[in-house]
């Protein structure tokens, strides 16, 4: 038996910081373009600290595979089907804090909630992320579409305001069907018209995460409403009613690649109970233009702080670690893999920042039809390439750290590779977001002025021959060429954008 000592670890950990607010000096630029109240200021330092500690050896608990969220058995005397998830006591706990906490005051600074999102994603989505994405969409809709008349959006309106880590609610948004996928105007589910304004939704709904949320927003199709898109209405349904299910059954879970710690599930709607959130042949531009366009924001806010997490990570663990005599950062091509990580992280961040303020700068009752369209575009731009992005540099980072980066119990690597990767497919993927791009500005008209349009949120980072590249893509939107080109041309827009942003904050640090 040996007599060596064990490898002490102790300085790795101590070296990765207990408070990721306090380290992190873009945070803190991009913060400091905001009048924080004090209030909210110790509250971010509150949320770093309890991130880089607390929510640390959570997210490692509830992945583990006994941990994992399952079905819980219907009643054994088949009095129903399965209706119920069980979650482990850790993620329970999270959301109690989070969802419990100032979050969803309507009166919180938004750079202010949002770096909230981005401190709570250097975690992955360990089960709490989506729940948060999901309930910002929820608390956005309601808020916009709820009239004077409309107790029951109100009363969920009043519940949010009213949140503490002991009373508090949260909201899931359930659009895919099996036959359609992204093509949500193939939808199926019926909404039949019952009573007092309530409508009962039927049928399956195929990509349900953040089952245990307690409102819904699911798309349903009225009966007697047009097929396509433009006949699918919006409705807010709630978990529970009258203290029993809702009308549905769990038909089983999905064994995702990453985001593990998330229900998402198959639902069978048989006649669950909800109302109209906006107008009901509205529903899935309501849908889309609040609801998923705020989800794609928290993606690019969860690409950002899953690359931060790995930078740190990686560097901690290359200086600390020696190998042939010096720390593993001190060799040449794993100094220039941390480098690149590092770049990354911080472009990512930047970019991330200012994508959240060009879309509340978008939604200001003053803002121009220059940059709501600009905002428009940049969110679908942003979760395509910045959630693409971070995945190969979440690899190079774990790699950096060798084989305990690839272990699960050692290392939190594996799990942000793997929820990158899902990252990339919520809320619509790569190719359909960058076609969804093109069309908006093929719509409202960009052609003709596209170096101005550019400009516009890319100042002095672009380069006139992107410019001249979307006037040729803009000239035959449908033609397969120029839309081959346009996949080109974006992620270069991107990058340009993250570089201007870059530039801004450390110009301002």
């Amino acid at each position: 038996m040996s007599t060596d000592p064990e490898y002490d670890f102790s300085p790795y950990l101590q070296a990765r910081g207990d408070n990721w607010f306090d380290a992190d000096p873009l945070l803190g630029a991009w913060l400091s373009r905001s009048d924080l109240p004090e209030d909210d200021r110790a509250w971010l330092r509150e949320l770093g600290e309890a991130a880089a500690t607390r929510y640390v050896a959570r997210a490692e608990r509830v992945e583990r595979r006994e941990n994992l969220p399952r079905i819980r058995e219907p009643d054994p005397y088949y009095r129903g089907g399965a209706t119920e998830i069980e979650l482990p006591g850790a993620t329970w706990k999270t959301l109690a804090e989070v969802h419990g906490s100032r979050m969803w005051r309507a009166d919180l600074d938004e750079r202010a909630r949002y770096a909230a999102v981005y401190l709570l994603n250097q975690n992955g989505e360990f089960g709490v992320t989506c729940s948060v994405a999901c309930t910002d969409g929820l608390a956005r809709v309601l808020r916009t579409h709820t009239r004077p008349e409309d107790t029951r959006s109100a009363q969920v309106l009043a519940e949010l305001d009213a949140a503490s880590p002991e009373r508090w609610i949260h909201g899931a948004q359930f659009v895919t069907e099996i036959q359609g996928g992204s093509d949500a105007g193939t939808n199926r589910v019926q909404a039949r018209p019952v009573d007092d304004g309530l409508y009962e939704l039927s049928g399956l709904k195929w990509f349900c995460s953040n089952l245990t949320a307690d409102y819904w927003l699911v798309t349903a199709r009225p009966d007697g409403a047009p097929e396509g898109s433009h006949g699918l209405g919006l409705f807010c349904v709630p978990r529970r009613w009258e203290g029993a299910p809702n009308g549905y059954e769990i038909r089983r879970l999905k064994d995702k690649l990453g985001t593990r710690a998330l229900p998402t599930a198959e639902v069978e709607l048989r006649g669950a109970r909800g109302w109209p959130v906006g107008p009901l042949d509205a529903g899935l531009k309501t849908m889309v233009s609040i609801v998923l366009t705020t989800s794609r924001v928290h993606n690019v806010l969860a690409a950002a702080g899953f690359l931060r997490r790995a930078s740190r990570e990686a560097r901690t663990y290359a200086d600390f670690r020696h190998a042939f005599g010096r720390p593993l950062s001190a060799f040449p091509l794993l100094g220039d893999s941390l480098r690149r990580v590092s770049e990354a992280a911080d472009l990512a961040a930047a970019g991330a920042f200012a994508t959240v303020d060009a879309w509340t700068r978008a939604m200001a009752p003053d803002a121009d039809d220059t940059t709501r369209l600009w905002a428009r575009v940049l969110v679908s731009v942003a979760k395509a390439c910045a959630t693409r992005h971070a995945v190969p540099h979440l690899y190079e980072a774990m790699m950096a750290m060798g084989g305990n980066g690839i272990e699960e119990r050692f290392s939190a690597m594996p799990r942000l590779w793997r929820d990158g990767a899902i990252m990339e497919t919520w809320e619509g993927p790569y190719t359909l977001l960058l076609a969804q791009a093109l069309h908006d500005m093929a719509r409202f008209k960009v052609a003709g002025r596209e170096e101005a349009f550019l400009r516009h949120g890319l100042g002095d980072h672009l380069d006139p021959s992107d410019a001249a590249d979307l006037a040729e893509v803009l000239q035959g939107p449908e033609d397969p060429a120029r839309v081959r080109l346009w996949g080109h041309l974006a992620p270069r827009l991107w990058r340009a954008f993250e570089a201007h942003a870059l530039a801004e904050l450390t110009g301002a640090t």
